[in-house]
């Protein structure tokens, strides 16, 4: 049997799910972490009995699981608990059974890991962005200069120097589609730093990030699972929409996407990078300057790969596929 824990509007999930059925006949399981589920759950020792809806499963019948998206599949396992009168002793019950959920988790993640072929993050969440350039240093991997403070003057600095900088989420910025009332998407993008970022700015400001702007050739969106890497050169650098961040989409005329293969010392510096990671899927962002250099900006292990295998004809889903049916008997 497969796992796959996903979200609900994941479509390279489904693209997936797909190739699955069409290379085994294995029972696939998908639970999304953002629907609600009837749960039933007993661990003991190195085993556990999982009942989702209809679908019951112990780890012993599951082959391969697929962390796609979400960090927990189970919620309302600890109801909400409000002591009248005392919203002291409240918010601390709350805690605590947060600390519980967490521990259960830890503990799932863990035994799920030890006693099946799992592909995708522990935690369904991005490393630390600050963490991964620092791992991307030692290993030898260029990346941009960069910097955090909550002083205006020291980003005023950056902008008299002329050297060009951006500024962006130290972690996963914000990305939300209110597709119940508004109907409105809110972003956040890489931005160029100017004067005008700076506008209405006091003195002391949240902690910002700020990098050195690569003026770059082209950009990497690399896909990696296990060894193996699948990389897209993307032209943005000749939109003026598109040239600080790609994401920006000009719909109207879009950027030109082609397969690019990668040096092989490129290759083994993101291994290793993964591997110190605990990654064994994901894709890695970067650059490549005018001068051929290569800069790290960036792994996420949970990004959207499906446009790049489109694009590229790189079968991206059909790889994911093949490594999930691998341990079916």
């Amino acid at each position: 049997m497969i796992l796959i824990f996903s979200n609900s509007g994941d479509p390279s999930t489904l693209d997936v799910m797909r190739w699955i059925h069409h290379l085994s006949p294995a029972k696939v399981v998908r639970i999304n972490a953002d629907e609600q589920y009837r749960v039933a759950l007993t661990f003991a020792d190195d085993d556990f009995f999982v009942q989702v809806n209809d679908d019951a499963f112990r780890l012993a019948d599951v082959s391969s699981a697929w962390l796609r998206k979400g960090g927990f599949w189970f919620k309302g396992l600890f109801p909400a608990v409000t002591a009248a009168g005392r919203p002291a002793l409240t918010r601390h019950v709350s805690q605590m059974l947060e600390r519980e959920n967490r521990t259960l988790r830890d503990h799932f993640h863990y035994v799920l890991r030890k006693r099946c072929a799992v592909l995708g993050s522990a935690h369904g969440s991005t490393p630390n962005k600050l963490v991964v350039l620092e791992h991307a240093r030692e290993l030898g991997l260029r990346t941009p200069s960069f910097s955090v403070s909550n002083q205006r003057s020291h980003a005023e600095g950056l902008v008299a120097s002329g050297g060009g900088y951006v500024t962006k989420a130290m972690s996963d910025g914000l990305y939300l589609f209110d597709a119940t009332e508004s109907k409105t998407g809110y972003f956040t993008y890489t931005e160029a730093l100017g004067p005008q970022t700076l506008e209405g700015v006091g003195a002391s400001m949240a902690p910002s990030f700020f990098q050195r702007y690569v003026d770059k050739a082209f950009e990497l969106r690399i896909f990696f699972l296990d060894d193996q890497f699948r990389a897209g050169a993307i032209f943005s650098q000749n939109d003026e929409q598109t040239r600080v961040d790609y994401r920006k989409y000009n719909d109207v005329r879009p950027n030109r996407v082609i397969p690019f293969r990668l040096p092989k010392e490129i290759e083994d510096k993101l291994s290793r990078l993964a591997r110190a990671l605990d990654l064994n899927t994901g894709s890695f962002d970067m650059i490549v300057d005018s001068q051929g250099e290569f800069y790290l900006l960036e792994v996420n292990p949970v990004g959207q790969f499906g446009p790049l295998s489109e694009k590229c004809n790189m079968g991206i889903e059909r790889m994911i596929a093949e490594r999930l049916v691998a341990r079916e008997h």
